[in-house]
């Protein structure tokens, strides 16, 4: 009976000591074999080959439950067997598919049963049976019969998270499977590439830090995730490949720090949410920290440290940007989309390190493929910042021209008003040079001749030989230049207030005709000196509303100068007619020279133009009385008019019978 059960118990323990499936090569894919494995934890990492047969003999080796083995962030040593069977008559290889395992010894037995140890990893140089590039691959030795079955031992071990895709193929295989995964990171590599040449040229291009971070947050991350990761470091020689896989996480750190001032920059944080500052610090804390674990070469560290920071990271400037898009910044939409990539490929990666989520051969591609869609976005974002730029500056530019039209319209109306005041002053001055002129010509000559008349009188040396009759004559004689005297120094009294701009209309009720009458008997004695008779034809009812004194002077000047033009023998008719217009006030009278008299009267019209006159007795005359007429008529609500037929001119203006107010 004992011998019974102790062969049950040796049959059950060597049925656990060979749980390992036979890998039949003629059924075997490009795929992993994780399932199909045994393995066994070294933790002192101290076994040799022979220790290690002894505990699988003895049961120790532990079944894989999944296709590709994840060992986790530990310092032991990982011991892997696989069994095999090569029935295809061709050579086979093991390929482990992970580059940066830091060491990967393969223990194979051959022809004569002598044990082949390969020792490879990411900081061995080049040996030979292995090819170390973005993986290890391994030629296996041929069997010597068919169906023989082959055994092979893997010792793996590395400070960092220990991810380890074995693969068994054959030469057809192996191509047929690989060619797959090297298109898809191909395009990623070429995009990466491209990105970070365009930005470094548009930095220099443009000077602007953004481009600068941009650029080298692309840097970083390509050494990390293409050099590091996919294991491409092996392309710049051994030298470069050992400082990348010694110190990876250094360039995760500053792929992080670069991203961070990049964001800072982009969002215009310390502008649109200052109040996050104490957030970037702490971020940019955690760089620093990250970078220096890594530079002290304690990677294990340094990768459980990854798993944190790079989560926090990543959800704090994916909300940072969304805070910054609800403030109105317009390009961090796609700021906002590229780091929920980032994010998503974060939590991912975490999912499948934790064991949460099954890991397969495109869990190694997620965090490589998720960051170069992100670099796109944030391409993107740039470029539609840069869009926006463009269209602000264009609206400005647009805003400039047309305030500088309008400030150009408006300097041409203050220049118009200006030039215009200008020409009205240049006017003004023009005109009261002519008022000197005038002046002195009046004081010169109009008023000068009379005086010398008088003086002649009184200069003379013996009075007392003029009788009284002589005396008389020689005063009636001069009466008509004393006459001309008071004319002219009113005319010019009044022409000098209308000058200064000090003439006051005072309308009052008054009767024309008795204003007429009093006027008649002051020209009545020179009028009788040239033979002319004077004849006023008056309505009953010659009562006007306006200024007395204008009208006064008016009239005066009219019978003055219908005086002065007319030939001796002659009749001068003063005409006050009640009309629909109102009281037509008329002077008639007979002139030698009509063309003269109207000439004369239109010089009145423009001082400008004014001209002096001699009458038929060579008196003489400013021109000032029929300019001051027609102003004074305007002033009063009339217009002096004139009418000359044949040698026969009459000068008429309406004045209203009462005021506007009865």
């Amino acid at each position: 009976m004992r011998f019974f059960t102790l062969i049950l118990l040796l049959s059950l323990s060597l049925s656990s000591a060979a749980r390992e499936d036979i890998i039949k090569l003629d059924q075997q894919d490009y795929t992993n074999i994780g399932k199909k494995l045994v393995y066994l934890e070294d933790a002192t990492s101290q076994l040799n080959f022979k220790d290690v047969k002894d505990l699988y003999q003895a049961g120790k080796f532990r079944p894989s439950k999944e296709n590709i083995l994840n060992f986790g962030n530990s310092k032991s040593a990982f011991w892997i067997k696989i069994v095999y069977q090569n029935n295809t008559g061709s050579g086979s290889f093991l390929v482990v598919d992970a580059p940066n395992l830091e060491f990967v010894d393969c223990y194979t037995t051959g022809i004569n049963g002598n044990v082949q140890v390969i020792r490879s990893g990411s900081l061995s140089k080049k040996t030979k049976g292995v090819i170390a590039s973005n993986n290890f691959i391994f030629s296996l030795p041929e069997p010597s019969h068919t169906n023989d079955l082959n055994e092979v031992y893997l010792r793996v071990k590395t400070n960092n998270f220990m991810l380890v895709p074995i693969k068994l193929a054959t030469h057809e295989s192996y191509i047929a499977g690989s060619s797959f995964k090297e298109h898809i990171e191909s395009v990623y590599i070429g995009v990466l590439i491209t990105l970070f040449l365009f930005n470094i040229f548009l930095y220099i291009s443009l000077h602007e830090k953004m481009y600068l971070f941009y650029g080298l947050y692309l840097f970083a991350g390509f050494v990390y995730l293409v050099l590091y990761l996919r294991g491409y470091g092996y392309l710049f020689g051994y030298d470069f490949r050992t400082i990348i896989y010694k110190y990876p996480h250094f360039f995760l750190a500053l792929s992080s720090m670069s991203g961070i001032l990049f964001s800072w920059k982009f969002l215009n944080l310390q502008v649109l949410i200052p109040r996050i500052k104490p957030v970037y610090y702490l971020m940019m804390g955690f760089g620093s920290v990250l970078m220096i674990v890594s530079l002290l070469g304690y990677k294990s560290v340094a990768a459980s440290m990854i798993q944190y920071t790079a989560l926090f990271i990543s959800i704090s400037l994916a909300i940072a940007g969304i805070m910054s898009w609800r403030k109105g910044h317009r390009p961090a939409k796609f700021y906002i989309i590229a780091w929920l990539f980032r994010v998503a490929g974060v939590i991912l990666v975490n999912l499948n390190l934790f064991g949460i989520l099954e890991l397969r051969d495109y869990t190694f591609q997620i965090f490589p493929i998720a960051t170069t869609i992100e670099m796109l976005l944030l391409a993107f974002a740039l470029g539609d910042r840069y869009s926006i730029l463009i269209s602000s500056e264009r609206e400005a530019r647009e805003r400039l021209m047309q305030l500088v039209q309008t400030q150009n319209q408006r300097l041409e109306y203050v220049v118009e008003e200006r030039t215009l005041k200008l020409s009205e002053t240049i006017v003004e001055l023009e005109s009261t040079n002519r008022v000197k002129d005038k002046l002195f010509s009046i004081i010169a000559h109009d008023l000068r001749t009379p005086f010398n008349s008088l003086v002649s009188i009184f200069s003379l040396k013996d009075m007392g030989m003029l009788n009284f009759e002589e005396l008389k004559m020689l005063l009636n004689a001069n009466r008509k230049n004393i006459d001309q005297m008071r004319l002219t120094l009113d005319n010019l009294l009044f022409w000098a207030k209308d000058q200064m701009k000090q003439v006051r209309v005072q309308f009052t009720e008054f009767d024309l005709k008795k204003l007429s009458e009093v006027l008649m008997l002051v020209y009545e004695p020179i009028a009788l000196s040239k033979n002319i008779r004077l004849e006023l034809n008056a309505s009953d009812e010659s009562t006007v509303y306006a200024d007395e004194n204008q009208v006064r002077l008016v009239l005066r000047n009219l019978i003055d100068n219908a005086v002065k033009f007319s030939p001796e023998d002659n009749k001068i008719s003063i005409n006050l007619v009640r009309q629909a217009k109102g009281l037509r006030v008329a002077v008639h009278n007979v002139v030698l020279n009509p063309i003269a008299a109207k000439n004369a009267i239109e010089s009145g019209e423009d001082d400008r133009h004014q001209m002096d006159t001699i009458g038929t007795a060579n008196e003489s005359g400013t021109g000032l009385g029929l300019q001051l007429c027609r102003e004074y008529t305007k002033a009063n609500g009339s217009q002096l008019q004139q009418n000359i037929v044949g040698n026969e001119v009459e000068l008429y203006f309406f004045l209203t019978g009462s005021s506007p107010a009865a």
